[in-house]
C-alpha cells in the first residue's frame, strides 16, 4: 500500500468479517507501552493488543489472525518477517521520550499533535519518522546509536556521561496504564 495514493487503513479483514479498528496513534502508543512493560506476560500483552485496537471482541478461533493483521498494521503495512533484517538495537522508548518525541514532532512540523483528532497511526509515524535530527530526540537517538556501534568519540563519550540518566534505556521500568486496565477486566472476569 502507498500511503500517498491509497486511503489510509481504518479497517482490518479477518476472514470474511471486517473490523473496525481504534487507528489513532495514542491507541497504538499505549499498546507499544504495554508491550514495554516487564511485569506482562506474552499471553496479557496480546490480550491488551486485540482490546484496544479492535472495536469489537474478536472470536477465539480468529485470535492468531488478528494478532498477526494487528502487528502488520502498527508495523505500517509491512510483514513481521522483515524485522530480522532490521537492528536489534532499540533507540527509542515511547514512554521513556514521550516529551521529546511529542516536542519533536511539534517543532519539526510546526503542529501541535495533541490538538489532532484522531491522528492515524500511519500519519503519526510519518511525523516521527521524519522529526529534525537536531531536535532533543534525535540527539538522544545519535548517543545511543552511536553507542552501540562502538563509535562514541572522546566529546561525545563526555556529553554522553553528563546526560546518561535520559539516554539510557536499559534500566527502564515499565508500568502501563494498559496493565492496569488489564487486571481490572480481569479480576472482574473472575468474579462473575
Amino acid at each position: 500500500m502507498n500511503i500517498l495514493t491509497s486511503s489510509l487503513p481504518k479497517k482490518i479483514k479477518i476472514k470474511d468479517k471486517i473490523y473496525d479498528i481504534n487507528y489513532d496513534y495514542r491507541t497504538i502508543i499505549n499498546i507499544l507501552i504495554a508491550f514495554e512493560d516487564v511485569n506482562l506476560t506474552d499471553i496479557e500483552k496480546m490480550y491488551i493488543l486485540l482490546k484496544n485496537l479492535y472495536k469489537e471482541d474478536i472470536p477465539e478461533e480468529d485470535t492468531e489472525e488478528a494478532i498477526e493483521k494487528a502487528i502488520k498494521f502498527i508495523d505500517l503495512g509491512e510483514s513481521n518477517n522483515n524485522h530480522s533484517k532490521k537492528s536489534k538495537v532499540r533507540l527509542y522508548s515511547f514512554e521513556k521520550d514521550g516529551n521529546y518525541i511529542f516536542s519533536g514532532i511539534n517543532s519539526t512540523h510546526n503542529i501541535d499533535i495533541e490538538k489532532e483528532k484522531d491522528l492515524h497511526w500511519w500519519k503519526f509515524m510519518s511525523y516521527f519518522m521524519d522529526m529534525n535530527p537536531e531536535c532533543m530526540f534525535g540527539e538522544l537517538t545519535y548517543y545511543r546509536t552511536r553507542k552501540a556501534e562502538g563509535k562514541l568519540t572522546k566529546d561525545e563519550k563526555k556529553k554522553y556521561e553528563q546526560i546518561k540518566d535520559i539516554i539510557e534505556l536499559e534500566n527502564i521500568k515499565v508500568q502501563s496504564e494498559a496493565r492496569k486496565k488489564f487486571f481490572e477486566e480481569y479480576h472482574k472476569y473472575q468474579n462473575k
